[in-house]
């Protein structure tokens, strides 16, 4: 017995696995902690790129730091060397917010949630609070501060939501359709992010006619979407990553470093090694630090845009420094409640919280469901796991936690996927995500030097595993699959989880509201607004038992697929009589969600749980 054995073990045995409940969840030490250093590294993006794009508020900076006090000074695109230093310092002090916020939400949902799910600021809400609440430089409606105030209390109203069980009970009343659609919708949106070249690959880039096309073209034949910020503060900043190709796609080095990054993760997954990802992240994270290449992520040669303002000389000098200070003597508890007089601040409250709502809480929902793919039962029949209300609390107070150190709200980051398949099933991964959130804390050049291109092939993978709830779907049903439809599309079309959510919702209510008018006024006028469709439930009761190989319907001509079958399910359905005389092909009774209505379908037009 090797030594990592007898560890696994004896941490399994001990009071700390039998409260992260760790034999009952099949997972050790070592796979918890393999887990949560994917999970980081899958997301340590965000310590750069979110302090890059909040720090373009200026943050507290104003007239009194100018070098030159004027009206114009801290207009957007300003030389003043006075207000550009004050940016620079807000910049510096937002990687320390942004690693503080995300160590603390990491490590409550890990010791009290004891879910493998880690936090950080949202990258949609990050930008909507800089370009469309504060502005560029504060020439939104919104002060910087008063916008932090308004998050600190959305913190608080999140908290409350969740104590009251208010987020578990909407949660709970969501369709089993939507429940499976999510899931597979954030699949589609983690590989359209992994896809990009802010964040991914570059495989996908803009296009002026259809929106987003082909990409994958080298620097020289990149044109950015928008030139340049406007005074407005609603464009996306100078250096965006947002561009389109003018010829030569498919001719990046990066492109195809990532690709490779991909195939090796494929290749080590379908093997069965563990810790394929993280092989692969590293793997291209190792030759992108290599200087002097096509593909380089640092030195004067590499010319690729990785967040706002940064060249690759600019990352090469970053990454030099190996060790940071961390501070937030500018972005500290900087709230101001008399700004809420405005009512443009209440505006922002609102949106923050009903976006964050159904992005963070169907995210949480969409992972626990996804370590329920490994642990079946994990999410019972309510759409209960556990440790639920301390899970659904971890947000609350990473957001208030966010806003006294100056940044966006904190959610559930999708990228924990990524560690939930690499065999992560407790809060353990959590809290090894906190740990590296810690260490980054001084050596945050280093673990921000990860290129997007090493980070965007393991989004892809997982995203693409994600999709495995689409075949629960039932498809036949028109009331469903649209409602599911639209909630996978939504998703990654409008760059945002809550829209999918909320697109899902109200178009299912919409499907079951006219489906219920429908049927009524059928029973008034038979026929006049057409008939639906019937089925013979006449003939013989049969129970469908768990685990069963078959089940002998006429003659044992009509199958179940155990897979198919849900722990605990026993339900007597009856047999419908207009059963073919002749069967050529195995079927089996397609029962779908409301039970009970059979009717006979081949069984290879459906592969989803009854």
């Amino acid at each position: 017995m090797s030594w990592v054995t007898r560890a696994n073990d004896d941490v399994n045995n001990s009071v700390v696995g039998r409260y992260f409940d760790m034999p009952n969840r099949k997972t050790n030490l070592i796979t918890e902690l393999r887990a949560g250093t994917v999970t980081f590294l899958t997301m340590a993006y965000i310590i750069s790129v979110n302090a890059n794009i909040i720090s373009e508020t200026g943050g507290p900076c104003g007239l009194p730091d100018c070098s030159s006090p004027g009206p114009k000074c801290t207009l957007p695109g300003t030389t003043d060397m006075g207000y550009n230093r004050c940016v620079d310092e807000v910049r510096k002090d937002l990687v320390t917010g942004t690693i503080v916020s995300s160590m603390v939400a990491c490590f409550i949902m890990g010791v009290g949630g004891n879910l493998p799910i880690a936090l950080a600021p949202s990258m949609g809400l990050n930008a909507y609070f800089t370009y469309n609440v504060v502005g560029v430089n504060g020439t939104g409606n919104v002060s910087y501060k008063t916008a932090l105030t308004a998050i600190f209390i959305e913190g608080w109203i999140f908290i409350i939501l969740s104590v009251t069980g208010v987020r578990g009970k909407l949660i709970a009343l969501l369709p089993r359709t939507l429940s499976l659609s999510m899931s597979a919708g954030i699949g589609l949106f983690l590989a359209f992010i992994g896809l990009q070249g802010g964040q991914g690959i570059g495989v996908v880039a803009d296009d002026e006619a259809t929106l987003v096309t082909l990409g994958g073209c080298p620097f020289d034949a990149q044109y950015q979407t928008v030139l340049q910020t406007d005074p407005t503060g609603m464009a996306p900043a100078l250096n965006s990553t947002a561009y389109y190709c003018d010829g030569q796609k498919m001719h990046s080095a990066t492109t195809w470093l990532g690709i490779s990054g991909l195939i090796i993760m494929c290749v080590l997954m379908s093997r069965g090694f563990k810790g394929s990802v993280i092989v692969g992240i590293l793997f291209v994270t190792f030759i992108a630090w290599i200087p002097g290449h096509a593909a380089s992520w640092l030195g004067t040669k590499s010319e690729l845009i990785g967040g706002v303002g940064q060249t690759g000389a600019a990352r090469m000098s970053y990454f030099k420094k190996v060790v940071a200070v961390p501070s937030l003597s500018k972005t500290g508890a900087q709230l101001d409640f008399g700004g809420l007089r405005q009512g443009n601040a209440w505006l922002a409250l609102i949106t923050f919280l009903y976006v964050d709502f159904f992005d963070t809480t169907g995210t949480l929902f969409s992972m626990a469901n996804f370590v329920g793919t490994y642990l079946p039962g994990f999410v019972n029949e309510k759409k209960v796991f556990p440790r639920q209300l301390y899970a659904y609390c971890s947000d609350g107070l990473g957001i208030i936690v966010g806003s006294l150190c100056g940044t966006s709200p904190v959610t559930c980051y999708i990228e924990s996927a990524t560690g939930i398949r690499e065999g992560g099933r407790t809060g353990i991964t959590a809290l090894m995500a906190c740990f590296w959130f810690f260490i980054a804390l001084w050596f945050t050049p280093l673990l921000a030097s990860i290129p997007v291109y090493a980070t965007g092939p393991a989004l892809i993978l997982v995203g693409a595993l994600m999709m495995i709830n689409v075949v629960k779907i039932d498809w036949a049903d028109v009331n469903k699959a649209v409602p599911a439809f639209l909630t996978i599309a939504i998703m990654p079309f409008t760059y945002s989880i809550a829209y999918g959510v909320i697109a899902g919702v109200i178009s299912y209510i919409i499907a079951q509201l006219c489906k219920f008018i429908l049927d009524k006024a059928e029973a008034k006028w038979m026929g006049f607004f057409g008939k639906a469709k019937r089925t013979n439930y006449e003939g013989k009761d049969i129970t469908l038992q768990p685990g069963a190989n078959l089940a002998a319907l006429n003659d044992s001509a009509f199958v179940v697929n155990p897979d198919d079958i849900d722990p605990g399910l026993a339900k007597s359905v009856p047999l419908p009589a207009d059963l073919p005389e002749e069967v050529t092909s195995a079927h089996r009774l397609d029962i779908g969600d409301d039970l009970p209505k059979p009717s006979m379908v081949p069984q290879e037009d459906f592969s989803r749980r009854l």
